[in-house]
């Protein structure tokens, strides 16, 4: 259980720092098509983070348990840095075939996320299947209320003071785990 809560809120705070779920906001207004936006947003999640959980579940038979804190802390703190350091904005496309193009769109940039980062660390310290879904549940909830609320009440949120806040938190977490494996507290 505490892997689906970690991952959950985890997700939860790294999603809405992410450029993904601007991503989708926009165009969801952009196509007029939100249903189809939210759909292949949560297909494309859940395809990401079922990996992550996948390659976290056969990794974990190879570390000790001090390794998998320091392979937390480190996902943490890629994730901080990704909140203080925003991302270049998603450009949007072409607004035909919504649900294909956003699924493919995130899958592609799933590779490369900050919240399959950490879900993939915390299935490999814990649960593997409970963090996939602790991972799914706090990203579809953003993606969602992205998609839903649109650009005009996405844009409107202060995500600049959102972002230092909640990077600040992940890197103090990260850190403290980090010296917490290295026996250092």
């Amino acid at each position: 259980m505490d892997s689906l809560m970690a991952a959950l809120v985890a997700a939860l705070l790294i999603r809405a720092t992410d450029p993904t779920a601007t991503y989708v906001a926009h165009f969801a207004d952009r196509s007029g098509k939100s249903g189809a936006v939210l759909a292949g947003a949560l297909v494309a999640i859940l395809i990401a983070h079922a990996i992550a959980a996948m390659a976290g579940f056969f990794l974990a038979p190879h570390l000790t348990p001090n390794p998998k804190r320091l392979f937390v802390a480190f996902a943490l703190l890629a994730a901080a840095s990704g909140g203080i350091w925003p991302g270049k904005p998603i450009e949007p496309g072409e607004a035909r075939r919504p649900f294909w193009t956003v699924a493919v769109r995130l899958i592609a940039g799933g590779w490369s996320g900050r919240t399959e980062f950490v879900t993939l660390a915390l299935a490999m310290s814990g649960t593997a299947a409970l963090a996939g879904i602790g991972g799914f549940i706090g990203s579809a909830v953003v993606l969602g209320f992205a998609a839903l609320g649109g650009d005009l009440i996405w844009r409107t949120l202060p995500h600049r003071a959102i972002s230092l806040v909640v990077g600040g938190l992940l890197a103090v977490a990260g850190f403290w785990l980090a010296f917490s494996a290295l026996r250092l507290i």
